[in-house]
């Protein structure tokens, strides 16, 4: 029965690819030469044309445009197209092909939780130089559990002002409960919300019982400190029941407990609560996972990492000071070479070549500055350039720019 499960989803994975490709073919040949999306063709004859370009003694004007908006850079054997860089900066920008864009962006849409076109352009313009509001959406219009969940409507909440009074002191609480769909001993979700940074925190509950809910809620305190009030929608003799349990395992811990004002805050908590349900549904499907337990950790990060319209910044940020991290496939090296390290030594190695390619661009740029303006005069007395033909023998219409 599994099997056939994650065969069907397979199936559906290459029919949703297969659309995506054919779309996106659409797209450019209707854009002819103003496409930002290369085909595989396109994409490698552009990297041979820079290549050569650069290795020019005397470089025409031709030349000097494919230099000024672009460069090859080669990590462990694998090169690269790259956007040029014109001033000096940390990250990398690069260019892929039709081909590579499905697999960008469904990985870059499941990490944010199915988030929208604003969420997956901001999480990936500052690693892909054309990776366009256009594609996004066309991915966006073939993913099923982006239609069939219902949208939460928005409600204009934003973040309490930052004053002496609040700062670090107020946290939210709330069971949510999953008896209807138990995860083998796992009935009940923890959802711990920091009122001033919006970071939260969940925890699957075997129980109800405050002694549970205390020790969940002391392990949370451990790690990032403790509120001087706790606000929960939950029975008030059952919060004071987790209080006082708090209080005997930590006696130097004092917290009060509040009710949320039946207005903003517990709108917050049920619309927090409704997005974790949300998530987590979309979590189980495109895993293909019963388990909503171990799902509750990505849905945490998914909703840590995401910008809060309040905030200005992710919750993530507003608790630690620092942007999340997620391993190499978030660093600024190219995603096929991170698929082939292994070592820390190979690790080294590309950090070295990409760091070496960075201090070459920068002496690079001076000379190429120095160079262009000894032509600009004849550039300019040119005739209008047409734009520059296709030479490539695909089967499909050319992508050109």
């Amino acid at each position: 029965m599994m099997s056939q499960s994650v065969s069907k989803v397979e199936l559906e994975m290459r029919s949703m690819r297969e659309k995506f490709l054919t779309r996106v073919t659409k797209l450019v040949e209707s854009k002819n030469y103003n496409s930002k999306v290369f085909s595989k063709e396109k994409y490698f004859q552009t990297l041979r044309e820079v290549k050569e370009a650069k290795e020019k003694g005397k470089k025409s004007s031709r030349d000097y445009r494919r230099v000024a908006k672009y460069d090859v850079i080669t990590i462990h054997g694998t090169e690269k197209l790259i956007e040029a860089a014109h001033r000096e900066r940390d990250r990398i920008r690069y260019y892929v092909h039709k081909e590579e864009l499905f697999d960008i962006l469904h990985d870059t849409h499941l990490s944010i939780g199915h988030g929208g076109r604003t969420r997956m352009l901001k999480e990936l313009q500052g690693k892909y130089g054309n990776v366009t509001k256009e594609v996004i959406v066309l991915y966006l219009t073939l993913c099923k559990q982006c239609h069939q969940k219902n949208p939460v409507p928005k409600r204009g909440l934003s973040a309490k002002p930052m004053t002496f009074k609040v700062i670090c002191s107020r946290c939210q609480v709330d069971l949510i409960d999953m008896q209807s769909n138990t995860d083998g001993e796992f009935r009940f979700i923890l959802s711990y919300l920091d009122d001033l940074t919006k970071f939260i925190i969940l925890r699957p509950l075997k129980s109800k019982k405050a002694r549970e809910v205390a020790c969940v809620l002391l392990d949370i305190f451990s790690v990032i400190g403790a509120p001087s009030v706790l606000e929960s929608d939950s029975d008030r003799e059952f919060v004071n029941h987790v209080v006082s349990e708090l209080n005997q395992m930590w006696p130097d811990l004092k917290i009060i407990y509040e009710n949320p004002q039946k207005s903003q805050s517990q709108s917050m908590i049920e619309q927090v609560n409704q997005e974790v349900q949300q998530l987590l549904s979309a979590w189980m499907q495109g895993n293909n996972s019963p388990h909503w337990a171990e799902g509750l950790r990505f849905v945490q990060m998914m909703k840590n990492k995401a910008i809060h319209a309040g905030l200005q910044q992710s919750p993530y940020e507003a608790m630690f000071g620092c942007k999340p991290k997620f391993g190499l496939y978030d660093s600024n090296l190219p995603r096929e070479t991170v698929s082939i390290l292994h070592t820390e030594e190979e690790l080294e190695t590309a950090e070295e070549q990409l760091e070496n390619h960075l201090k070459v661009k920068q002496e690079e740029g001076t000379e190429i500055a120095a160079e262009k303006s000894d032509i600009e005069e004849n550039i300019d007395t040119n005739p209008t350039e047409m734009p520059e033909p296709c030479t490539s023998q695909s089967t499909m219409s050319p992508i050109c720019h």
